[in-house]
């Protein structure tokens, strides 16, 4: 081949080759023309499944411990001291007003007794004396008056001198008044303060003996009986404590958030710290407005009804500082939840269109969670296809 045809072919390849480049390059232009809004990817319509917000419950009702004590408390004093014989009532029994809690044995509590009886039996006879003695005075005065008003009348029909007549009248005088003071009662007023000293004395003596007893006085539970057989009992010593468990108090110490819970109920369900039992109700009677200043707890009193005894000092009870009803909230499954950050969105279903709506959150329960606020029960929420969705993009169940 000689060099002109060589060239020839050379020039020719080229333009070949500049044809296919020149092609390539429109086909390209062509296949990069816009695509029609309706097939753009923000309306490409996205498979999901949808669920209607509803109330799920959170669990069982929020709980707090609260110590039981009696209503009244009324502590036994030993009247009278001496060495205990007998403990008839034991802690924890149940009493009734007079019953014999002890017996013990007093040397000095029969010495003041008898002393006392004696004493009021000489005040008595020395009264019952005097009142004889004042009477049989009262009818001799009487009598003396009588004759010398009859004297007197005497004196001045004959004629007697003034002298004469004056002592009589003087005499006379002194026997009314002696006679006015023995009828007014004050010459036995002090022996009467005297028996009723004596009396009362004598009272105490016998309430402190007591036959040797110590009784309830009054209605509960025995307890804080810390003597025992053998022991010596001291006079105007806490011999127990009688505690009025007809109706019972609780008490409990709340964080803030539990009495946000408590709120203003005007009574609240309690059961046996065992569980065991039926739920029964109890009065709020207390609720702190401000906490303690060491605890920075808010105390709770509560009241209830106990004529069964069933509840005991000192036992605890589990108080429901909520009911089953406050436990169904609105909730979404936990799947649903998109996180961005520290926020929490879902997606709401309106029309055919996904609408991202951000939430708060509270409790987990299973695979709900609990929506404070952005949606509501009936509301539709898109809980499957989510994850790829775009704010107003078209979606299809």
């Amino acid at each position: 081949m000689n060099a002109k045809s060589s060239k020839i072919t050379v020039y020719g390849r080229a333009a070949r080759i500049s044809f296919v480049l020149i092609c390539a390059a429109y086909i390209a232009g062509c296949s990069a023309a816009p695509i029609p809004a309706a097939e753009t990817a923000n309306d490409a319509k996205a498979t999901i499944k949808v669920e209607k917000v509803a109330k799920q419950s959170m669990g069982e009702p929020r709980e707090q411990i609260a110590e039981v004590s009696a209503s009244t408390r009324t502590e036994i004093v030993a009247d009278a001291g001496g060495k205990l014989l007998k403990l008839a009532k034991r802690n924890g029994e149940l009493v009734k007003a007079g019953d014999v809690i002890a017996e013990f044995e007093s040397k000095n509590g029969k010495l003041e007794r008898e002393s006392a009886k004696a004493r009021l039996i000489a005040d008595e006879a020395l009264l019952e004396k005097t009142r004889l003695e004042v009477s049989s005075t009262q009818v001799t005065l009487t009598n003396t008056i009588k004759d010398l008003e009859n004297e007197l009348k005497l004196q001045i029909a004959q004629g007697a001198s003034e002298a004469d007549i004056d002592k009589t009248k003087r005499s006379r005088q002194a026997a009314v008044q002696q006679l006015n003071i023995l009828n007014s009662g004050k010459s036995l007023a002090s022996l009467e303060a005297n028996v009723a000293t004596s009396r009362l004395a004598l009272e105490q003596a016998e309430k402190a003996w007591n036959g040797g007893q110590i009784v309830a006085p009054a209605n509960g539970v025995l307890t804080d009986v810390n003597a025992d057989i053998g022991m010596s009992i001291q006079q105007g010593s806490m011999f127990g404590i009688v505690q009025n468990t007809d109706k019972v108090k609780m008490k409990a110490q709340l964080t803030r958030s539990a009495v946000e819970l408590v709120g203003n109920k005007k009574e609240l369900t309690y059961i046996d710290s065992n569980g065991k039992g039926k739920p029964k109700k109890a009065k709020v009677v207390y609720l702190a407005g401000i906490p303690d200043a060491s605890t920075k707890l808010y105390s709770l009193e509560l009241e209830a009804d106990n004529a069964d005894g069933a509840l005991k000092p000192a036992s605890r009870v589990r108080i429901q500082l909520t009911t089953s009803e406050e436990e169904n909230v609105v909730a979404v499954p936990t799947l649903s939840i998109l996180k961005e950050g520290t926020d929490a969105f879902v997606f709401v279903l309106n029309g055919n269109k996904a609408s991202k709506r951000k939430i708060e959150l509270g409790r987990v329960n299973g695979s709900y969670q609990e929506v404070l606020g952005g949606v509501a029960a009936g509301e539709s929420i898109i809980v499957s296809g989510q994850h790829a969705l775009k704010e107003g993009q078209t979606v299809e169940q």
